[in-house]
């Protein structure tokens, strides 16, 4: 048997966000503009209060096959919601690589721990 990497559409997705303990001021906006950054950051704060954890949260994404798992992380998220995180060609489409690539590392291993014990065929 050869080993074969897994493919996005072979394994789960999770995304998980929480409250990024990072300090909303000073961190979520540097256009130059002052009034601009404090609209962004009042805007934020307004929906934290709210209790909107993608106002101002700390993401994850974890992807996993069988036993096997691998997450990467991401702070200091604004978006509108998990639909918003997820559009094409943003952070989650890094985030997924980064982490099936961890994956494949992991798993690759196991199988050549298991082929060194002829237990693999």
């Amino acid at each position: 048997m050869l080993w074969k990497p897994l493919s996005r559409e072979e394994v789960k997705v999770l995304v998980t966000a929480e409250l990024d303990p990072i300090p909303v001021e000073g961190n979520a906006s540097a256009s130059g503009d002052y009034a601009f950054d404090q609209e962004v950051e009042q805007n934020i704060l307004e929906r934290l209060q709210q209790g909107d954890v993608w106002a101002w949260g700390a993401v994850t994404v974890t992807v996993s096959w069988g036993p096997f798992s691998a997450s990467d992380h991401l702070g200091c998220c604004s978006y509108a919601d998990e639909e918003d995180f997820r559009q094409p060609c943003g952070y989650f489409d890094d985030m997924v690589d980064e982490a099936l690539s961890e994956l494949n590392q992991t798993a690759l291993g196991a199988y050549q721990q298991l082929k060194e014990r002829d237990l693999v065929v």
